[in-house]
């Protein structure tokens, strides 16, 4: 183990998964409704 303060490509990887783990749900949820809203618009309109 040397002094050098070298970032971890595998801490950054599961940040980077576990920041995705956290927006996907809602990024899914917002363009579901978004899509239904388009849906419902053009089935009024």
């Amino acid at each position: 183990m040397k002094g050098e303060p070298k970032p971890d490509w595998k801490d950054f990887l599961a940040l980077v998964l576990a920041a995705y783990s956290l927006l996907l749900p809602p990024l899914f949820l917002l363009l579901g409704v978004l899509f239904a809203f388009i849906l419902l618009l053009r089935f009024f309109l």
